[in-house]
């Protein structure tokens, strides 16, 4: 292994300790603290915003958070650190059920390298997301729509659309009066 290589790997290291200490003094501090601080760290971070205790950002800097979001608890949250232009977006009025998981970045199963590969996901205005769901990069869950419990969101979902299983597949429209 090189030199660069070492130094990278420790760095990475010291980086990894540093923020999981973080996480953890977050966790005994008051909700005023905790908001104070992810206004700090996020890219943005809505008013009237909460997140539940046990969730997990990985590079906060790449997470923007609208107004009136619901997060609940034990949400995980993977951004990409070197796609510059790759986010988790979660818009105004959404809420997160306990639990969802968002990878915001992979490795492309394509190359033998399996080289990495990183997009936006983005989360529409008044989205539900149930419990325990998957949220793969790429991917935009439109406004109004539901994403049922459990389920693993590998396409876009329309708005107003109710989607669920693995992979999610479309159910039904949310506001279909027959």
């Amino acid at each position: 292994m090189s030199s660069n290589s070492k130094s990278s790997n420790l760095l990475f290291s010291y980086f990894s300790f540093l923020q999981n200490l973080l996480l953890l003094v977050l966790e005994i501090c008051p909700p005023f603290l905790r908001t104070m601080v992810f206004k700090l760290t996020f890219k943005e971070f809505g008013k009237n915003v909460r997140v539940d205790y046990k969730c997990y950002f990985r590079y906060p800097s790449k997470i923007k958070i609208g107004n009136n979001v619901k997060i609940n608890r034990g949400c995980e949250f993977f951004p990409s650190r070197q796609f510059k232009d790759a986010f988790i977006v979660i818009e105004d009025d959404a809420v997160l059920g306990p639990n969802i998981t968002f990878f915001g970045a992979g490795h492309d199963p394509e190359t033998q390298q399996l080289l990495d590969i990183a997009a936006t996901i983005r989360v529409g205005r008044g989205a539900y997301i149930c419990g325990n769901s998957t949220i793969r990069y790429g991917v935009t869950i439109g406004a109004g729509a539901v994403v049922a419990a459990g389920s693993v969101v590998t396409k876009d979902v329309p708005a107003n659309t109710v989607v669920g299983g693995v992979p999610a597949q479309t159910i039904k429209s949310r506001f279909n009066k027959n």
